[in-house]
C-alpha cells in the first residue's frame, strides 16, 4: 500500500512539475531558431508577431520588469549584428534615459547557443516626473552559424532582486530549436 502511495505520489508531483512548464518557438511563426522553457505559473508570456515577452506574474514594484526577444529580419546581411544591437539599444533608449553601459561585454555558451551581453542601468520616468532606476541587459544571441536574435531585459531594483533567479533560469533554457 506504502509503495502504490508513493508510485501515485510522484506521477502526481511530476505531472504537476510538467503542466507548470511550457517549452515556446522563438520566432513564434516560420522555423523556429530557439526554444525556451518558461514556468507559466510564474511569468506571463507573450509570443506574438516575431515579438517574445515575458512579465512576471505579480503586482507592484516587484512586477515592474520585461524580457523580450526577437530575432534578425536579415541575419544573413553584413551588418546584421549591428542592425540587431541598434534596434535593442533603439528599444533601452526610448524607454529609459540617462543610461550608464557596463565598459565589460561578457560573453559565454550555454546549450550551444553563444551569448554576448552587456549590462547597464537608467532611469524610468514616471507620468509624475518622478524617475525609477532600472537595471538592463542587451544580449545577442547566436544558435548556429548564421541566425541571430537579441533578448532585451530591463526591471527595478525590487523586481530583479525578486526575479533573477527564475530569469536566469528561463534563459539558460533557451537551445537550438530542432
Amino acid at each position: 500500500m506504502k509503495k502504490l502511495f508513493l508510485i501515485t505520489l510522484v506521477l502526481v508531483a511530476s505531472t504537476l512539475i510538467s503542466i507548470a512548464q511550457k517549452v515556446y518557438n522563438i520566432p513564434d511563426k516560420g522555423d523556429a531558431l530557439v526554444e525556451i522553457t518558461i514556468t507559466t505559473d510564474k511569468w506571463e508570456v507573450t509570443n506574438d508577431d516575431g515579438l517574445f515577452s515575458i512579465v512576471p506574474n505579480d503586482t507592484g514594484e516587484t512586477a515592474r520588469l520585461i524580457t523580450m526577444i526577437w530575432a534578425s529580419e536579415d541575419p544573413t546581411s553584413e551588418t546584421a549584428i549591428d542592425d540587431l544591437a541598434n534596434e535593442a539599444f533603439d528599444v533601452v533608449e526610448s524607454l529609459l534615459v540617462d543610461i550608464e553601459w557596463a565598459e565589460d561585454i561578457t560573453d559565454f555558451e550555454n546549450n550551444g547557443i553563444t551569448f554576448v551581453a552587456n549590462d547597464g542601468y537608467g532611469y524610468y520616468v514616471n507620468e509624475d516626473g518622478s524617475r525609477d532606476q532600472m537595471s538592463t541587459t542587451i544580449m545577442l544571441l547566436m544558435p548556429d552559424e548564421t541566425n541571430i536574435l537579441t533578448l532585451v531585459f530591463f526591471g527595478t531594483n525590487d523586481a530583479y532582486d525578486k526575479w533573477e533567479e527564475s530569469l536566469l533560469d528561463v534563459i539558460l533554457s533557451m537551445k537550438p530549436a530542432k
